[in-house]
């Protein structure tokens, strides 16, 4: 690897996942004091940890914060999705412009697509983290799909055939063979969806569990994140509402994450249907850290009940961490994962029926899993790992 040169990190995004692989990446250049400069472009939301993470160590010297003004995060993010990628994508070349880095790192190449296979281009090498492709996954019937799903396969084909990508890493790793047909001269790398992990102690664990007032002989099930329509919760509420009742003694279901006001109510309505035989507990805000861990070391089993996800979803990890069994959706590259490495238990997701029987196997005759196979997917998606795999491939 050259370490000798600039690189610059750019995302306008700073929720979820984008805040949290900007520090992994900052993290292992400060600690392993790379030579040359990394530049963070990012909303100014994100100094605080940027802060953290360089204050007073020696290899925090060589890297840059550079705020995005507010008003231009605004401006890219309200555009429609046709007219926000080439928007964007000029406000990487302003960047570019100002900083003459030896290589760009475009934290979320999903919105480029379109402008870095029809824009300008750019002065220097521009690799990118690619979330969502979807390309390879089944197609809904229909005329309207179809078309969509081939605008689609077009412009990614014409951003891959662009002279200036030089890397493109794939979170969902089903997705790399697929990517390489499209253009067999690109570069193209699965990633690790990292997670940063801790040593839990037992003693923090019975204290969250005492903390939440978790009832004796209940097995717990985790659904961690952002909770929203696309985590399948309500039809997890009304597969647990049609439990026999002897089955919804037995089950502690734990929410946590943060929650908007208008679904918030509608879940909390459906939780108020299935009655007091389930617990519920619920940690309706985000949650940071270490503390994180402590809750996935709590649970008994961890929920991936996700609507038609596309690609890798980081609750497995922090499950694999955990070295928790995951009941996941059976779609795509996720269910695949979970089936094949033998992670725990996939059903349709969609349907509350399959849901419930799934929940009812866990309750009568548990699931085979391989905690072995949790370690080693563990192992491949630290933030180590993370780091090292696009570091090593970013060169001028």
């Amino acid at each position: 690897m050259n370490r000798a040169k600039k690189i610059l990190l750019f995302d306008t995004i700073i929720d979820g996942h984008h805040a949290d692989y900007l520090t992994h990446l900052i993290t292992y250049w400060v600690k392993n004091r790379l030579a040359g400069e990394l530049v963070v472009v990012t909303q100014p939301a994100f100094r605080g940890r940027f802060e953290k993470v360089t204050a007073q160590e020696p290899g925090g010297q060589n890297v840059r914060f550079e705020p995005i003004p507010l008003a231009e995060v605004e401006a890219v993010h309200q555009a429609s999705m046709l007219t926000r990628s080439f928007k964007e994508w000029n406000l990487v070349l302003k960047y570019i412009q100002v900083y003459k880095p030896a290589h760009v790192l475009l934290m979320y190449f999903d919105i480029f697509q379109l402008a870095t296979w029809l824009g300008r281009s750019a002065p220097c090498p521009v690799s990118g983290i690619y979330f969502r492709p979807d390309f390879h996954y089944p197609r809904h019937p229909g005329l309207k799909a179809q078309l969509n799903g081939l605008r689609k396969k077009v412009t990614l084909q014409g951003a891959l055939r662009q002279r200036g990508l030089a890397n493109l890493f794939s979170l969902d790793h089903s997705a790399v063979d697929g990517l390489r047909q499209l253009n067999p001269r690109a570069q193209i790398w699965p990633l690790a969806d990292p997670v940063e992990s801790y040593d839990v102690s037992p003693v923090e664990t019975e204290q969250l569990r005492a903390e939440l007032g978790i009832e004796p002989g209940r097995q717990i099930f985790l659904l961690f994140g952002h909770l929203d329509e696309r985590k399948g919760i309500e039809p997890l509420l009304e597969a647990l509402k049609d439990l026999p009742t002897g089955q919804q003694k037995e089950v502690c279901l734990v929410l946590v994450g943060p929650v908007l006001p208008g679904f918030r109510e509608k879940i909390e309505q459906k939780m108020a249907e299935i009655g007091k035989d389930l617990q519920i507990v619920r940690i309706f805000n985000e949650v940071k850290g270490r503390q994180i861990q402590v809750f996935f070391e709590l649970s008994d089993y961890v929920l991936a009940l996700y609507q038609r996800h596309v690609g890798m979803a980081s609750v497995v990890v922090r499950a694999a961490v955990s070295r928790k069994p995951v009941l996941a959706s059976d779609y795509g590259y996720l269910g695949q994962l979970v089936q094949t490495e033998q992670l725990g238990a996939v059903a349709d997701t969609t349907s509350p029926a399959a849901i419930r029987t799934m929940f009812q196997r866990v309750l009568t005759t548990e699931i085979p899993y391989s905690k072995a196979n949790l370690q080693k997917l563990a192992d491949r998606n630290s933030d180590v790992s993370f780091a090292e795999r696009i570091f090593n491939h970013l060169s001028p």
